[in-house]
């Protein structure tokens, strides 16, 4: 008996099975045909970046542009040329538009021009000597271990050239008169005339380039400015051939 029970439920799973999947068999297919969805349509033309005129500039949506790549200040072109005229031809023009950092043979060499004695020493360090013993902050090469001299400023490097004209203004300013590049008509150029004004032309030979009112009203300042005339002299002249001499 319990052997028949036992068999009856281990079919009871299979007769339910067969007996569902016959029902299906049986129900009827739908009575509609399954239609094919609706092919979708890309009309680039209802997008609307591409929409008529939707770019077009008008007042609202444009700005106007500089008249110029400088600050923003047109210049008219005649103004322009005579500046152009004022700073010399294109071999002297390019030299105050360039920033490259003074290299140090073209220093000493700058210094000598204007009378300056590179080899001189004293208890305080002149002007060689700070040149002397500064190649570390004004760039200098150090071939052992390849590596070439800086092309550009660094701040302890400015700092050590306006060191280096303090200390050599005294002599430059005691020499320039004897220096033939800046003597105009053959005679001689003083750096200050005898009201311990700046001269124009003395500010344009220590510098490099022309000497304008504004150069000669800052020259001016600094002598007036310091604790006394001499002490004004040689920063007024370390100061202008520092700022020349670095692109300031």
């Amino acid at each position: 008996m319990n052997r028949i029970i036992s068999m009856f439920l281990r079919g009871a799973p299979i007769a339910l099975a067969a007996g569902l999947f016959a029902t299906a068999c049986v129900q009827e297919p739908p009575s509609g045909n399954l239609s094919r969805p609706s092919p979708v349509i890309d009309d680039p033309t209802t997008d609307f970046e591409n929409q008529p005129g939707v770019f077009a500039g008008d007042e609202d949506n444009t700005h106007s542009h500089m008249g110029d790549l400088g600050e923003g200040v047109f210049k008219d072109p005649f103004e322009v040329l005579a500046q152009r005229q004022e700073e010399g031809p294109p071999e002297v023009r390019t030299r105050l538009h360039s920033c490259q950092k003074l290299q140090n043979a073209a220093l000493q060499n700058l210094l000598v021009s204007l009378g300056v004695n590179i080899d001189a020493t004293a208890q305080v360090p002149t002007a060689g000597q700070l040149f002397k013993g500064g190649g570390g902050a004004l760039g200098a090469a150090t071939y052992d271990a390849r590596v070439g001299e800086a092309v550009v400023w660094s701040a302890a490097g400015a700092a050590k050239l306006f060191d280096i004209f303090v200390q050599a203004a005294p002599e430059i300013i005691a020499n320039l008169p004897n220096v033939d590049q800046c003597k105009v008509g053959g005679v001689g150029t003083e750096m200050f005339d005898a009201n311990n004004q700046c001269n124009r032309d003395a500010i344009a030979c220590i510098t490099g380039r022309p000497a304008t009112d504004s150069h000669v009203a800052i020259c001016n300042k600094v002598v007036t400015s310091a604790s006394d005339v001499e002490k004004g002299k040689r920063i007024a002249v370390g100061t202008m051939m520092a700022a020349a001499h670095s692109c300031e």
